[in-house]
């Protein structure tokens, strides 16, 4: 079954902004990641006011610190309140 134009377009469009959204996290991740070390730690999170008052809810392991999955989590959540 071909698809129309129209729905390659529809598709290519919805991925492409899945693939901006997915950059624009891992932007904002690595901003928050001061010492390159691949985690945000409690210090590094006082840079973004939200994420610093959302700590304890975003570190899912309570490890002390935010992985790319819990900082994505994170996010996810942020996008839909907004």
């Amino acid at each position: 079954m071909k698809m129309t134009t129209m729905t390659q377009t529809a598709l290519a469009l919805l991925a492409a902004g899945f693939l901006t959204a997915a950059v624009a996290s891992e932007d904002a991740f690595m901003k928050l990641d001061a010492n390159e070390d691949g985690y945000i730690s409690a210090q590094e999170a006082a840079a973004d006011e939200t994420l610093h008052q959302r700590w304890e809810s975003t570190d899912a392991n309570q490890d002390g610190q935010i992985d790319a999955a819990e900082f994505s989590a994170f996010e996810s959540v942020e996008s839909t309140e907004k």
